[in-house]
């Protein structure tokens, strides 16, 4: 009676059967296994994930270097030459976004370049006055044959998502760095994503790349000097709204925020209102806490998510609001921030006098009008007047508007080349919050400032 084997020998007997020289049994085999390997390898390569290797080369194709010189800045921008990054958005159009800083929102010039070419001149066809967004346009001829990366429009990464930023830090173009996405916080103006992927000067308005699809989750944005790693972007959920609204020929302009909101201790910002001073169009009240819009956005965390959710849709929505602790809801309408590329002011003696955008001025009984800048040298600084001042008179006769002032200067300017202007400035001792001086200021060079016709 033939011996019975066991599984295991008889597993045993096949892999050294395997083994024996024979050429029909191993040469054969082992021919039949390579091809089906061979086989099987188009099909591995594409399940695999691209590499970050190739993400950052197809980034070098659609990343451009933007480099800008304010002539004459507004409040918040400053005179002189600088230098950051953008990413293509639509070739047919010739749209390019960046960071608002990187082109401001002031009498510029600015120029855009791809790789190895040479830079051409770029009209800033819109800059966001609530994020630090704007997008350029270039000729579409020359942006023909690009291909435009993907944008990450529905969700944001989650902490822990590699990714890569891609810009020109430190004059060192088309330079990649990688990191993770550390966090989310609404600590500064707007909220932001955080990340520890290097990011310096001539990053900002580059590409954050996701090293796991390489989509575009982020517009890099800003660093904390001095720390180490603690970097920031805007997420391409709030950029993708704002293209697709101009790509729709509708206005994406945030709405005017009548409303100041509390800080909480960490000084992250919290929809409890505080101050609302034009009831009017949304009669929110202090202590009022914005939930959600109806319809839209369910859930609301702070004044970006709001104001995402109310984009395109200012004139009627319905707000959720919890007032004493019970849940009610508020119709509203809001009329659109100042667009940054209509804004005007006057240069007279070398000073920029233009209308200020604090929220909070009616509160104050602050003047309209204050000094945005000072040019160096000019008559304006020889008489002390300094950005910041607010504009109470001009030889006696007091100016609420722009158009005011125009109309002052312009009847003084006919008998007299110097009129007193009487100041008012933050601070100054005697127990008053405002200090008043009165300075002589020169009728010269005088010029309306119209960003509607710059370029």
């Amino acid at each position: 009676m033939p011996e019975r084997k066991r599984p295991v020998d008889r597993f045993l007997d096949a892999v050294h059967q395997i083994g024996r020289p024979s050429w029909s049994a191993s040469a054969a085999g082992v021919l039949a296994l390579s091809a089906l390997l061979l086989a099987l390898l188009p099909a591995v390569a594409r399940a695999q994930p691209e590499s970050s290797e190739a993400y950052f080369k197809r980034a070098l194709q659609y990343t451009a270097q933007l480099r800008t010189v304010v002539m004459l800045p507004f409040e918040g921008d400053r005179k002189g030459a600088m230098r950051g990054a953008g990413f293509l958005v639509d070739a047919q159009r010739g749209w390019i976004m960046t960071n608002s800083h990187v082109v401001s929102g002031s009498q510029a010039m600015v120029q855009v370049a791809f790789a190895d070419n040479e830079f051409m001149d770029a009209r800033r066809i819109y800059v966001d006055p609530f994020l630090d967004l704007a997008i350029v346009q270039v000729d579409p001829a020359r942006t023909k044959g690009i291909a435009v990366p993907a944008l990450e429009c529905d969700r944001m990464p989650q902490v822990g998502h590699p990714v890569g930023a891609f810009g020109h830090p430190w004059g060192l173009r088309y330079t990649g760095t990688r990191g993770i996405i550390s966090g989310i916080t609404s600590r500064f103006e707007f909220e932001v994503l955080q990340t520890d992927a290097p990011i310096n000067q001539g990053n900002s308005g580059g590409p954050l790349i996701s090293m796991e699809n390489g989509r575009i989750v982020a517009i890099n944005t800003m660093t904390i000097r001095g720390a180490q790693n603690t970097n920031f972007a805007i997420s391409s959920v709030y950029a993708c709204r704002i293209l697709r609204l101009l790509q729709q020929g509708q206005d994406p302009s945030p709405p005017e925020l009548t409303w100041v909101t509390f800080r909480d201790v960490d000084e992250r910002r919290m929809l409890r209102i505080a101050r609302n001073f034009a009831p009017a169009g949304l009669a929110l009240e202090p202590g009022d806490v914005v939930r959600g819009v109806v319809g839209v956005m369910e859930q609301v965390d702070n004044d970006t998510q709001l104001v995402h959710a109310l984009r395109g849709r200012l004139d009627g929505f319905r707000l959720n609001v919890l007032r004493g602790g019970k849940e009610i809801e508020l119709a509203g309408r809001l009329p659109p921030a100042a667009r940054v590329m209509e804004r005007r002011g006057i240069l007279v003696g070398g000073v920029l006098i233009s209308e200020s955008r604090y929220r909070d001025g009616p509160d104050v009984s602050a003047p309209l009008l204050v000094v945005h800048h000072v040019e160096p040298g000019s008559p304006g600084q020889s008489a002390e007047i300094g950005p910041g001042d607010l504009i109470e008179s001009v030889a006696g006769q007091p100016v609420r508007s722009l158009d005011e002032l125009a109309r002052a200067i312009t009847e003084q300017g006919k008998s007299r080349r110097v009129v007193p202007v009487v100041l008012r400035r933050l601070g100054g001792g005697q127990r008053a919050y405002f200090s008043f001086l009165e300075r002589p200021m020169p009728l010269i060079g005088v010029q309306l400032v119209d960003l509607s016709r710059d370029g």
